[in-house]
């Protein structure tokens, strides 16, 4: 069954940034989070944040190194984040950690430009923030700035839409200069720049209809905003030095490149290097007078996760948007590696705490409590799986964290998430044997004898629950057979709930050979996560070549779908395929039209991922599909 939106008709669909419908709302996809300026216990990099304009509500977030002194002037970055002009912030989680790290790291003074965004705030509105933003910067009216500051050495970056909008505030530099501010270089990390013509890898899912929805005066996509190429004033950009970096998957990868074609044909005497972060190893020296170009400001990295340093290493493999492994034996996690302390939800009530369940392998989880629960009454129990494609994420990662405290919340249930240990420093299957035994842990208190009180005390173990998303939810179909097949631990399991499960096999079914890129990732993940496995139709991976199948330990069975998923038509297939089989249970397979992959832990405050989380909290306690 399909589920879409009734309240009215997508006119756009921009995902994963925005979704626009025809009656004029739109709805952002990406949540707005926070993170408090601090003194960051890492780094030591201290911040704050200032008003810069109070009349329109443009700020920013100031950052200091530790290792600032008193009389010390330090080089200015003007950062001004990403997200396609109408999400994103400067206080969003990710882009302070980013900024800590590269002012500690590059003993930078930075300010972080937090701009209106589209489309309450159209195009230009953006581009005027920010320069008044950097002329704020030279007005000598802030006390970190004035005093450890060097104006005479100061830079722009930003990354996607902030890379586009550095760009164009250092074309304004060109033609209107800014008392004592001197800029040295600009860096652009994938910028979003467009043009009218489709070019390269563009015309593969490019989507002009963008740029006129964030900016309707414009005169359409060569419009030298968007397309810099089409600027006749492009040779009096206002520095020096310019630096790009391109990706090698990203559809922008070719408009990257015609930029610096464009920028040395308008006649323009500066020095600009592209970087393709995919096949370049970089060499870098940390110090202002390095003849590199921009030296300082390669370390914008954190978009891809680079590993930038005097010694760095061949890529032994690289999956993204999950992992890359060096030859050295570094790995760097692109997502994933936030921590949330168990707490009680101000929000929900729902109360957690952590456990260790094997300490000699680390094998720990998070248990979460319901905020009207009595002893006296027992309620249902979910053991769920987090995903992560098997290398990334946590039990006690924020996405998570909300995820689980929700569900419980909604549900009125008892719920353990399971914090198995990932691939690569622990290969398949170690994460089905960790799992397993975090099972049967919770199964062992089935009598009411176990050491963990709140499974004793809270849980009706006659419905018991598992539930995954993407690779969790593989996880979760496995553990499914493994306690159909053994039965010594007594409880029956009453249900289990798959989220975009991460099933694949060797023979290609319905859009899986759609996207010869996301196959490709497809299949990596599995060689990778599991290089001794039989391949790509191990019955872990693949059902269907399961002969155990029919043995499923649970009565039903609940699937949800997104639509624009590469594994959609492997969850129809598993339903298909469970039906064949001597299986005895019912199960229900919900696909849910223009959604992405595990679309409901990513982006909660959806619509379609609200109405999930009703079907997923009545399967749980009203003990019907």
């Amino acid at each position: 069954m399909a589920a879409s939106n009734s309240d009215d008709e997508i006119l756009y669909n921009f995902s994963p940034i925005i979704k626009v419908f025809k009656n004029g709302r739109f709805e952002k996809l990406v949540p707005n989070t926070f993170a408090p300026a601090s003194l960051d216990p890492d780094t030591g990099v201290q911040s704050k944040d200032v008003e810069i304009s109070p009349e329109n509500g443009v700020s920013a977030r100031l950052y200091l190194p530790s290792t600032a002194a008193p009389g010390q002037k330090l080089p200015l970055l003007v950062y001004i984040h990403g997200g396609g002009f109408m999400v994103e912030s400067a206080f969003a989680p990710h882009y302070h950690k980013h900024l800590n790290s590269l002012v500690s790291k590059a003993n930078i003074v930075a300010v972080s430009v937090n701009y209106r965004l589209a489309p309450e705030h159209p195009l230009p509105i953006c581009y005027e923030d920010s320069w008044l933003a950097l002329k704020w910067v030279g007005s000598g009216h802030e006390e970190w700035i004035e005093k450890h500051a060097d104006l005479g050495r100061v830079y722009l970056g930003g990354d996607s839409a902030g890379g586009n909008i550095a760009h164009n505030i250092a074309m304004r530099v060109g033609s209107e200069n800014i008392n004592g501010v001197v800029l040295r270089g600009i860096f652009l990390d994938c910028p979003f720049f467009l043009v009218e013509d489709p070019m390269g890898n563009e015309a593969n899912g490019f989507e002009p209809q963008f740029w006129r929805y964030v900016c309707p005066s414009t005169t359409g996509c060569d419009d030298p905003r968007a397309n810099p190429a089409m600027d006749p004033k492009l040779s009096s950009i206002g520095c020096k030095r310019v630096l790009v970096y391109v990706a090698e998957n990203d559809i922008l990868k070719d408009r990257g490149w015609d930029y610096k074609e464009a920028l040395k044909k308008s006649g323009w005497d500066g020095d600009i290097e592209v970087v393709d972060i995919t096949k370049t190893q970089l060499q870098i020296s940390f110090t202002m007078s390095s003849k590199n170009i921009l030296s300082i400001l390669l370390l914008f990295n954190y978009s891809f996760c680079i590993s930038i340093s005097t010694n760095t290493s061949d890529i032994l493999y690289d999956i993204y948007p999950f992992i890359r492994v060096y030859t050295n034996g570094t790995i760097l996690r692109f997502i994933g590696t936030g921590f949330v302390p168990a707490c009680i939800d101000p929000t929900t009530g729902v109360q957690s705490k952590d456990i260790v369940i094997t300490p000699e392998i680390n094998l720990t989880a998070r248990i979460y409590l319901p905020k009207n629960v009595n002893p006296g009454y027992k309620i249902p129990l979910l053991v769920y799986f987090h995903g992560g494609g098997f290398f990334t994420e946590s039990a006690f990662s924020p996405s998570y964290h909300n995820h689980m405290n929700a569900v419980v919340a909604k549900a009125n249930i008892v719920a353990v998430s399971i914090n198995y240990r990932l691939a690569p420093e622990h290969l398949l299957p170690i994460c089905y044997e960790d799992s397993w035994l975090a099972l049967k842990w919770v199964f062992s208190h089935f009598k009411g004898n176990g050491n963990e009180p709140w499974l004793n005390n809270y849980v009706d173990f006659g419905h018991v629950h598992l539930g995954g998303d993407s690779a969790g939810a593989n996880i979760a179909h496995n553990m499914g057979i493994r306690a159909g097949l053994d039965k010594t631990h007594g409880v029956i399991i009453d249900g289990i709930f798959l989220n975009c499960p991460h099933f694949w096999g060797k023979r290609l079914i319905g859009n899986e050979a759609s996207n010869i890129l996301v196959k490709n990732l497809m299949e990596n993940i599995w060689v990778h996560a599991y290089p001794n496995s039989t391949g790509l139709d191990d019955p872990l991976l693949n059902p269907a070549m399961d002969p155990n199948l029919w043995r499923l330990g649970c009565k039903r069975v609940l699937v949800y779908l997104a639509g624009n998923d590469i594994l959609r038509d492997r969850g129809w297939y598993y339903k298909e395929t469970l039906r064949k089989s001597k299986w005895r249970g019912f199960v229900k397979v919900i696909e849910v039209i223009g959604e992405d992959h595990d679309f409901g832990v990513r982006f909660p405050d959806t619509p379609n991922a609200i109405q999930m989380m009703k079907r997923f909290a009545s399967f749980l306690d009203q003990r019907k599909v």
